[in-house]
């Protein structure tokens, strides 16, 4: 190091004072005396400083505590952390009640609604109807033809073409699988049933699906949209079905012209049939009471004569022994039982064979005298 490098230090004395030294501090020098002001703003540095800390500590209580939700009755809830539910199987659904998670970025609360009922309406097929027209029921005009990517329709088996609507309920059964397998599950519900609304009538003829098998139409589209969203295993569960089928506004009145004919066709046949029904049971009585009248009347005879014959089987032995009494006694019975039975009777005295007698009777009855009340009754 040369002599210009050197640093310039302090001459120092060439020989130390005699005196000793009587304390420490005379060698320290005294510090400055402080001002008020540098202490005020000490003071208000410190008290910031503690005011901070203070709010720091209230912002993290209020920040964990915001973490803190309810779940309604009729929802369930997902904790997603940085994208991933939280937990494991059954865990991950949270029912109802209050629950705790770390407050956004860091989770996120995914609500899923299960106890109400959702509908989608297929109209893909449907004719255009516009809001007003669909709260009122009121129908388009009847125009000659389809407007292209307007009007909807379905084509039938055998070359139709008819209007379809469809509407479906469901509810979410599987809320994981509902909300993060698919990203939209009423577009594919949706797509699902006017795919079976085309699906079922492409097998039906227009006349069958619109009037004579509309149960049997309607349970081709449950079916088809059954297959197809239990294929997606999409978390739903499906509820009735409602399905209506109209054709093109431009033909209905002819539709309506031929149902109604086929309808008065109906009735009448089903009246023909009544009658021929009526009347046939009505013969099959009378001829069953005939033929057991028929019956009971033969077995009567037979019994009668049976009986007859057993009689007269029993009185051969008489007739052998006095055959003249037995016929005298056999006249008397039968002349007994005529006498009975006629209304007038003449008597003829007995006499002579040798005297020849005249008979003559006088068949004209004389005309009975009426009174007055059998004059006023005729």
């Amino acid at each position: 190091m040369s002599d210009n490098d050197k640093p310039n230090l302090p001459d120092l004395p060439e020989k130390l004072p005699d005196k000793p030294l009587e304390s420490h501090d005379e060698m320290i020098p005294a510090p400055p005396m402080e001002d008020a002001g540098t202490k005020a703003l000490a003071d208000a540095l410190s008290s910031s400083f503690l005011l901070v800390k203070g709010l720091m500590v209230i912002l993290v209580v209020v920040f964990l505590g915001s973490g803190v939700f309810q779940v309604a009755p009729n929802e369930v809830a997902v904790v997603l952390r940085f994208g991933n539910p939280v937990g494991s199987g059954s865990e991950q659904i949270l029912s109802q009640g209050l629950h705790w998670s770390f407050p956004y970025p860091v989770d996120e609360i995914v609500r899923i609604p299960i106890g109400e009922s959702r509908t989608i309406d297929a109209t893909n097929c449907w004719y255009r109807i516009t809001p007003d027209m669909e709260i009122t029921g009121a129908e388009p005009y009847a125009s000659p033809s389809l407007q292209p990517g307007v009007d909807g329709y379905a084509l039938t088996a055998d070359g139709n073409i008819i209007h379809v609507r469809a509407m479906a309920k469901y509810r979410i059964a599987d809320a994981l699988r509902y909300t993060f397998n698919y990203l939209d599950v009423t577009n594919i519900l949706e797509n699902a049933l006017n795919n079976a609304i085309l699906n079922a009538a492409s097998k039906f003829t227009a006349d069958r699906a619109l009037y004579k098998e509309k149960d049997a139409f309607r349970d081709a589209v449950r079916l088809r949209f059954l297959q197809t969203i239990e294929k997606a295993n999409l978390g739903v569960e499906l509820e009735p079905i409602e399905v209506q089928t109209k054709p093109p506004m431009f033909v209905k009145q002819a539709f309506d012209e031929v149902i109604g004919a086929e309808q008065v066709l109906s009735q009448t046949r089903n009246k023909a049939e009544g009658e021929a029904m009526e009347i046939t049971r009505k013969a099959v009585g009378e001829g069953q009471a005939i033929i057991s009248d028929g019956i009971t009347r033969s077995n009567m005879l037979v019994q009668s004569i049976s009986s007859q014959a057993e009689f007269f089987s029993d009185q051969l032995e008489s007739y052998k022994r006095n055959p003249e009494l037995f016929r005298e006694r056999k006249l008397v019975e039968t002349m007994s039982t005529v006498l009975t039975n006629v209304n007038d009777k003449w008597f003829l005295p007995g006499g002579s064979e040798d005297v020849k007698r005249q008979i003559r009777l006088m068949l004209n009855r004389e005309p009975k005298e009426t009174t007055g009340a059998d004059e006023e009754e005729h």
